[in-house]
């Protein structure tokens, strides 16, 4: 089976419903089970022996043996059977399933493990067999009316007025049949795990040694459901999942797929000092086949899923085919250089615009001929860089000077100037003298193989001193050059044209320029590409210029999105990175 190279640490996280026993007194039993249970089933028989000599039965008795249910209910194991009466079902088409069709739609939704003699008023529900959940609450299981109830040596026969409703869960909906949906449950069903459930399981006998099973009860996870955080085989739960058909699929691969161009070898610059004699460089080897197709395949589908429970998705709940959604915002279940993925507005209302609506037992899918998803709110997102992150722009990365962490609180910002500091961070760098220029280093995680345009967020000296005269405040006056690798892996440095200056008076972002990064770097692990910002103040230039440096961020926004916000001015479009939840940049 295959295994993509981003999945190999995925951890194995299984939903276990635990339902409690209901242990009745004899005079508990009497006064619940009819006065003439005597007539058609006895205490002393078993469960099967009930069932079959019931003549109301004989349809689900003929199934039950069908199925080889007839051995497992003589056992010692104790149940409680969901027995519908004949005629109230459509025999006929249960008995022409396949076996394990049979078993997972109609045997196993009518039985439960342990005695359930009377409803649990804290915990009105019980747990089938095949895992669905079913409502029992005073005479009624799943809105079925319970005709007669007798207890038996190994467990409790309830008749039923009708056929116990059967929905497939999100999981188990992802197979092709009334839409081709081959793609996506390939994809899916790729990363599958089963194991026998030991515990749960009914012992046979031994054969040549070999303990042999009944009742073969499998625990079946998937390794998705973790990475994504997207459990949509809980019957528990409450999902919408947005499901491609095969168009979709491959339509959306195909722009998916631009963004992740590697190649097996390439350099790593560990250290981007100035000075040769500290330049030390990493030879990388990479499958890019491999990761290429593990990549693109992951981000393809890692925004389809959403939690309905949590409050910025209700309005998922009663979404409708043919309606648009109207929300702030949707919270997909993926998370993402430490936030949550988030899609806002018309992006939100677009998602779901031409998708048919289909309930399942844990929610709803929508089948969509089109993934509606903009580029850059999901497979190539803008990426934010925090200057004073260490992992991003190292001491020894910063040449001619010294890097120190400033903090800023509403209470110490001076409210005169215009503009806010991502995080509430920002990186000071002072020369280690007043006639040497700083250069600093930054590293770009999450790079895609794409057109960026880069820009970098200043922060003035007086952003906490109201005291500093703004006529005494001095720009920047920076080189800058890009750190990339070309499409043979060896490292290049593009010098952008020209010279870098802010607005000294306010949190100003400058726009750097537009570059193309031949290869990507996301998932290649700690490897990236850099920015070097050089100061370039002559002796001359100080009384007009400053050497200090202080960077608030660097964004890398993709061009497309660039070009989208031009043409559409009134567009929101928010961004997640880093987790802080803060309004993309304005500039």
């Amino acid at each position: 089976m295959k295994r993509n190279h981003i999945f190999r640490n995925a951890s194995l996280v299984l939903a276990s419903l635990v339902m409690g026993a209901f242990t009745m007194g004899c005079s508990d039993w009497d006064d619940h089970y009819d006065g003439n249970a005597s007539a058609v089933g006895t205490a002393a028989s078993t469960l099967w022996e009930n069932i079959s000599s019931n003549s109301e039965l004989s349809q689900f008795s003929a199934l039950l043996q069908k199925a080889g249910y007839d051995k497992v209910l003589t056992q010692s194991q104790t149940y409680t059977v969901w027995a519908p009466k004949d005629n109230t079902f459509n025999f006929d088409y249960f008995n022409s399933l396949s076996t394990d069709k049979l078993l997972k739609e109609f045997v196993q939704n009518h039985i439960s493990r342990y005695n359930y003699a009377v409803p649990n008023e804290k915990d009105p529900i019980v747990l089938m067999l095949n895992e669905k959940v079913m409502p029992y609450v005073s005479n009624m299981i799943g809105g079925v009316n319970i005709s007669k109830s007798i207890g038996t040596s190994n467990g409790v026969l309830k008749t039923l007025d009708g056929l116990l409703p059967f929905r497939y869960n999100i999981y188990e909906s992802l197979e092709p049949g009334d839409f081709a949906i081959d793609s996506i449950s390939k994809y899916i069903h790729d990363y599958d795990v089963k194991k026998l459930d030991i515990a749960k399981s009914v012992q046979g006998p031994v054969k040549d040694g070999r303990i042999t099973y009944l009742d073969s009860v499998f625990e079946e996870d998937n390794t998705l459901y973790t990475l994504y955080s997207a459990y949509i085989q809980r019957e528990d739960s409450n999902y919408t999942m947005l499901v491609p058909t095969n168009d979709a699929w491959t339509k959306a691969k195909e722009t998916v797929s631009k963004y992740f161009n590697y190649i097996d070898e390439f350099t790593f610059l560990s250290n981007t000092s100035s000075s040769s004699a500290t330049r030390k460089e990493e030879a990388v080897k990479i499958d890019a086949a491999y990761l290429r197709d593990s990549m693109i395949n992951y981000m393809l589908v890692q925004d389809m899923f959403y939690n309905n429970n949590l409050p910025a998705n209700a309005a998922l709940n009663n979404l409708q085919t043919g309606q648009r959604l109207n929300v702030d915002s949707l919270m997909g279940t993926n998370y993402f250089w430490g936030g949550r993925s988030i899609v806002y507005s018309e992006d939100a209302a677009n998602l779901f615009e031409g998708a048919v609506r289909v309930d399942k037992s844990n929610g709803a899918i929508f089948v969509t001929d089109s993934l509606r998803m903009r580029t850059w709110t999901t497979w190539n997102p803008p990426i934010k860089v925090e200057a004073e992150y260490p992992i991003y722009s190292q001491a020894q990365n910063i040449t001619y000077g010294n890097g120190f962490s400033e903090n800023i609180t509403a209470g110490t910002k001076n409210p005169l100037v215009e503009g806010a500091v991502s995080n509430n961070t920002y990186l000071y760098v002072q020369p280690i003298n007043t006639s040497v220029n700083p250069e600093l280093d930054i590293y770009l995680p999450h790079v895609r193989s794409t057109t960026y345009n880069i820009y970098c967020v200043f922060v003035p000296e007086n952003i906490t001193n109201e005291n500093v005269a703004v006529e005494d405040l001095k720009p920047n006056r920076l080189r800058v050059r890009v750190g990339y690798n070309d499409v043979n892996g060896a490292v290049k440095e593009y010098n952008v044209s020209g010279y870098l200056e802010n607005d000294p008076t306010k949190v100003d972002t400058v726009l750097v320029g537009e570059f193309n990064f031949p290869i990507a770097y996301e998932g290649t692990g700690d490897y990236y590409p850099y920015i070097r910002l050089i100061s370039q103040v002559t002796r001359n230039m100080t009384a007009d210029y400053t050497r200090e440096l202080r960077i608030d961020c660097l964004l890398l926004i993709p061009k497309e999105l660039d070009e989208y916000r031009k043409e559409h001015p009134d567009y929101k479009f928010y961004e997640g990175a880093n987790g802080s939840g803060s309004v993309y940049v304005v500039y």
